[in-house]
Parts: structure tokens; sequence; C-alpha cells
């Protein structure tokens, strides 16, 4: 199944399964907005590396590294909640944190509609809301590393761009600009709306899992988990939603 845009659009307004609040549910002349936003995306950056002097302007194709996830489009499934409403060509932006899709040559980025989840490459990004303090309330995409009854373990990736930086002594070399990637984990309790950004130290760990501290300490020390590794992380997790 191939949708186009504006199917996916009209989709988007009327799926009767959407459960959202007013402030969740999308004008028309609001998700063409959004659908454009990852163009804006890109001429905002532009604007940012171009310097008054023309012959000192620095081209977008020059940036190194990339603001994607996967460079390449790659064959994904787009679910509103559990109601499958596209197979097609996507990637993941995590500069502009947009779903893109092409048509006719033009770059898109999904509206953000409550309850989207996209399997890409093997890996599952789900729209939530996160909270990293105790006024700020937000909204993006997360991967899923860990989903369980009692806590589930998520990883957002963020993309940062650094301009340019001409050397200022002889010594030195000029910077070109980059996009640098980093990457956050964070956890969402039972019952609890919001995501929270945690520490992976072990006694932060140990804290969230208070209730079996003790059968975790133990698992930790007996296997020799390295909470810096995502891989012995996100078992640890698995774990303890077992017990």
């Amino acid at each position: 199944m191939k949708t186009n845009i504006t199917t996916l659009l009209i989709i988007f307004i009327l799926l009767p399964s959407i459960k959202t609040n007013a402030q969740d549910e999308p004008t028309m002349s609001g998700v063409i907005r959004q659908y454009q936003s990852t163009l804006l995306a890109f001429q905002k950056i532009k604007r940012l590396l171009k310097d008054e002097k023309k012959d000192n302007s620095i081209d977008f194709e020059s940036i190194k590294g990339s603001p994607y996830l996967n460079e390449k489009f790659s064959l994904g499934k787009l679910y509103i909640y559990d109601s499958l409403i596209d197979n097609n060509l996507f990637r993941y932006n995590i500069y502009s944190d947009e779903i893109e899709v092409t048509e006719n040559n033009q770059l898109y980025g999904l509206y953000k509609v409550k309850g989207m989840k996209l399997m890409l490459d093997n890996q599952t990004l789900v729209l939530k809301n996160y909270q990293e303090n105790s006024k700020s309330k937000n909204k993006s995409y997360f991967i899923v590393l860990s989903e369980g009854k009692n806590i589930s373990l998520y990883k957002r990736k963020k993309c940062k761009l650094t301009p340019a930086q001409k050397a200022t002594t002889p010594n030195q070399m000029d910077r070109a600009a980059k996009f640098n990637i980093y990457e956050d984990y964070y956890i969402k309790k039972e019952n609890d709306e919001h995501l929270y950004k945690i520490s992976t130290k072990e006694r932060n760990i140990l804290k969230i899992m208070q209730d079996k501290k003790e059968i975790v300490k133990n698992y930790i020390d007996k296997h020799n988990i390295n909470l810096k590794n995502e891989k012995k992380l996100t078992e640890l997790f698995t774990f303890y939603n077992s017990l």
C-alpha cells in the first residue's frame, strides 16, 4: 500500500481512532505549515551558515556529519496507535525532529499526531510527551529500547549545528561547520503520561528500581553490567520488568 501525501493529510485529520484533545487536533492549514517546516529548517541552517562577506559563505553541502538517523530513505510502516496508516519510504531528521517523506521531488515533514509510531530500519520510533523539569513539557520522537509493565526505556537523539570557525592564529586550522549528534535516555513509568530523562549511573538506576533494589544490584554485580553500554542497560530494564 502506498499513500500519497494528500491522502495522508486527510487520514491524519479524519482518522476516527485518533484520540486527541483540542491542542492535538490539526487543522488543514496547520498540517500544511508543518509539512513545509522541514524545508524551512534547512533554510534556517543556510542562513546561520552565511557570512556577510560572500567569499566567506558556506554551502549547506559542506557541513560535516549528518542530521539524519539514516541518510537514505527506507521502507517503513507508519502507525497511529495500532492502525497501520502507510507503507512508504521514510527517514528521520534528528535536527528538525521530523519524519520525512518525499513526493514529486519535494521534501516534507509529517505533522506530529498523538499516537504516531514508525517502524524503520529495525527500530521503532514513537511520539511521546516528555518533561525536562517541573515546568517544561514537550513532544518528541523517541527510539524504543525496552517497554515493560513497570518502566519503559527510550532513547532520544538530538542534533546540534556547530558553525564554521576561522582560524585565529597561523598554527590553527579552520573548522568546518558540523552536525553533532547527542543522545539521552528517558524512562516512562506505568500510568505516567510523560517521559523523564535519567542518568545511567548505577546509584540513579538503583533508585529508579528501588522496589527491587537488592535483586537488581545482585544482577548487575553477577553479570558485570556496564550501564554505559546501551545493550546492557536495555537488558537490565528487561530483567527488571520480568520480576
